[in-house]
């Protein structure tokens, strides 16, 4: 399947971007309903639910099932706070790599799409 054939489906309401984008490969960020279309359809689901989980930079939760090829807005209407989302960053650096850690000091002077869009940013590096 060609990024041409992509067939991506918003039910709802669409993701506030940038977002996140957990799959069973790691994080990425995606910026645009293109780059996020892409990452969904062509990443691995991280359990047997065949679902890909996104994070918006409301901190608001979506899931991408792979059967529909739909995204939507997580069931229970999930809320990640500032502190789940940078332990899921941390939690997902590769040693190796040098990956920078987010700090979790002073992140209540912080809105939480600042550290969705800082994260973001450093999963694009």
């Amino acid at each position: 399947m060609s990024k041409e054939q992509i067939s991506f489906k918003i039910i709802f309401r669409s993701p506030q971007y940038p977002v996140i984008v957990v799959t069973e490969e790691g994080l990425y960020s995606a910026y645009n309903i293109e780059q996020l279309g892409t990452l969904c359809v062509f990443s691995e689901p991280i359990d047997a639910d065949f679902e890909v989980t996104v994070i918006d930079s409301s901190g608001d939760e979506f899931k991408y099932f792979t059967e529909h090829t739909a995204l939507m807005p997580g069931f229970l209407n999930k809320k990640w706070t500032k502190k789940q989302i940078i332990e899921l960053y941390n939690r997902n650096l590769v040693p190796e790599d040098n990956d920078i850690e987010y700090s979790l000091k002073s992140i209540s002077s912080k809105k939480v799409s600042r550290i969705v869009g800082e994260i973001c940013e450093l999963l694009k590096s």
